[in-house]
This record gives C-alpha cells, sequence and structure tokens, in this order.
C-alpha cells in the first residue's frame, strides 16, 4: 500500500498531533473542542501557533519531493519494550519505562521518548488523510527532536500490535502498564518523506525533524473505531488533530 492511497472512513466526529507533555512552557489550557486556529492567542508561549512559517502538519506530497543521498533512519528498537500509557487529555501517550530505544540519522542519535496517536491522521499524503497516524518522538542529547510518522489505513485484518495497545488504552485521565511490547516491528522500513517542522501541539515550537514513512500500515475498522470513541463528541469535533498548514516554500526531500 503506498503514500498516495485515498482514505475511506465513516464519517464521524474523528480525527492526531504532536503532543508532548505539558511543561513549563504551557501556561494556558488549550483544546480541539473550538478549533484550533485561536491557539496563538491563548498565551505569549504559543505565538507560533499562529506566526511560525514552519509549523506541522502538512499535506506529504511525493511528486514534489527532492531526491537525493540522505542518511538512513536507524531503529535501534527494543522487541520486548515496556511502557506506560497515559491518556493525557489530548491523545494516548506511551512512555517507554525500558531504555535503549533510539533512532539513529547520520551521525546523531535520538532517544525514543514517547509515541500517541492522532484519528484521522494530521498529515495529509497528496492531498488525502488517513483515519489513524502514529508519531514517535525523540530527543536528542542537544535538545533537538525528531518525529516519526506512520499513517494507518482501514483493513479487513485486525492488527495484533494496535491490538496490544488497545487492550491497555486508558480511557481516562490514568495510566496502564504495557510489557513486552516489540516496538522494532511497529515502526516499518523504506523510504521516508523528511521536513523541518514544528510540534503540532501547544507551544508549537519550531525547529522539529519530521519523517513521514511511506509504508502505509493496517488496522481494522473496529481497532480504529476503538481510538475515534475517544476522541470524538464535543471535546473533539473534528478529532485528536490540527488541520494541515501551509508549507511556505519548505522543501520536502526523500530518499
Amino acid at each position: 500500500m503506498n503514500l498516495s492511497r485515498s482514505l475511506r472512513f465513516a464519517p464521524l466526529s474523528l480525527a492526531f498531533a504532536l503532543a508532548l507533555p505539558a511543561t513549563a512552557a504551557e501556561t494556558a489550557h488549550w483544546g480541539y473542542a473550538h478549533g484550533t486556529e485561536g491557539w496563538g492567542s491563548l498565551a505569549p508561549a504559543y505565538a507560533q501557533c499562529t506566526n511560525g512559517l514552519q509549523q506541522s502538519p502538512i499535506d506529504v506530497i511525493p511528486g514534489i519531493a527532492f531526491a537525493g543521498n540522505l542518511p538512513p533512519l536507524t531503529f535501534t528498537y527494543g522487541t520486548a519494550v515496556d511502557f506506560a500509557m497515559t491518556h493525557n487529555g489530548h491523545t494516548i501517550v506511551a512512555t517507554p519505562t525500558t531504555t535503549g530505544n533510539t533512532l539513529k540519522i547520520g551521525s546523531k542519535v535520538y532517544t525514543l521518548i514517547q509515541f500517541h496517536m492522532h484519528t484521522p491522521s494530521e498529515n495529509f499524503a497528496n492531498g488525502e488523510m488517513y483515519p489513524l497516524e502514529y508519531h514517535f518522538v525523540h530527543k536528542a542529547s542537544d535538545g533537538a527532536l525528531a518525529v516519526v510518522g506512520v499513517f494507518y489505513d482501514d483493513a479487513p485484518t485486525a492488527n495484533a500490535q494496535i491490538g496490544q495497545l488497545i487492550a491497555k488504552m486508558p480511557s481516562q485521565v490514568a495510566a496502564q502498564s504495557l510489557t513486552g511490547f516489540n516496538l522494532r516491528s511497529f515502526v516499518p522500513t523504506g523510504r521516508s518523506y523528511r521536513f523541518s517542522g514544528s510540534l503540532t501541539t501547544p507551544p508549537c515550537d519550531e525547529g522539529v525533524a519530521w519523517h513521514v514513512m511511506g509504508t502505509v500500515r493496517t488496522a481494522s475498522a473496529s481497532q480504529i473505531a476503538a481510538f475515534q470513541r475517544l476522541f470524538s463528541g464535543q471535546e473533539f469535533p473534528a478529532g485528536n488533530r490540527r488541520p494541515v498548514q501551509s508549507r511556505n516554500g519548505r522543501p520536502l526531500f526523500t530518499e
């Protein structure tokens, strides 16, 4: 299944954004109930949500990507990783309690600090969204962030690993333990699409290295619906996703 495949999902109150844990920079409550356009006016620390020129998510258009000799993405992920699963009010966050899960890009090493989901997808592919997107958030020793995005489409067959996540998915703001998760097989290999972007939630900080994987994974419609049920209704009228932002001339690269 390739990156340009169209989305087909039920017209429910759906929607996923880069949702890092709360920091000192977060000085005002934000959410999805009234849209995302006003985030920049909630607090000075959120100004880039309105004024930034390298905001995420974007529409990933393979046809305009510059092909080049880019450094590979080298994942050193474990096959039996333990996580704390938390519903933070915006998404479901999985924070590893097992160390040693890294992403190497060229000579730079980033450590996985968490992964989370958005439904429907935040990034688009050739103008189309997918019903689910996972973001894997990594941080280097100098504080730089690198995010890997993976799309999920619906399929007749259930996804065993998604099933593991659903079984431990908190429905309230609480924590559950997920143990022995095969993290390495959860992230596809192959072509990625790379661009400079931002966090997709306040404070919308820029300078984030984004890598959207070209291989699309699948999950069953009922599995996707399990996520949709948590992020729909009055608080999530369009799901837990930020709309696509302008590229503002930013280049898109691929291997």
